[in-house]
């Protein structure tokens, strides 16, 4: 028996799985950054600075919760 594939679907899986790898990734990587660099701040005593990277780190971290909900979600309804 041959299995038919069909390659638009295997494309999409392809690419969605890049850009949500990539996502990840952005998100996760701002999170870090911003706590480093919001402590590095707080240590200079630049607290404006420290504000706004901890606001990224709060961003990014909801950001990164909110594709990994979006993941799950979206396994489980299939």
């Amino acid at each position: 028996m041959i299995a038919a594939i069909d390659v638009g679907k295997l494309f999409e899986l392809v690419w969605a799985a890049a850009l949500a790898g990539i996502a990840v990734g952005v998100s996760f990587s701002l999170v870090i950054i911003g706590v480093v660099r919001a402590e590095d701040c707080r240590r200079n005593r630049r607290s404006g600075s420290a504000t706004a990277y901890a606001a990224l780190s709060v961003v990014s971290a909801i950001a990164f919760l909110a594709i990994a909900v979006f993941g799950i979600v979206v396994i489980t309804a299939k």
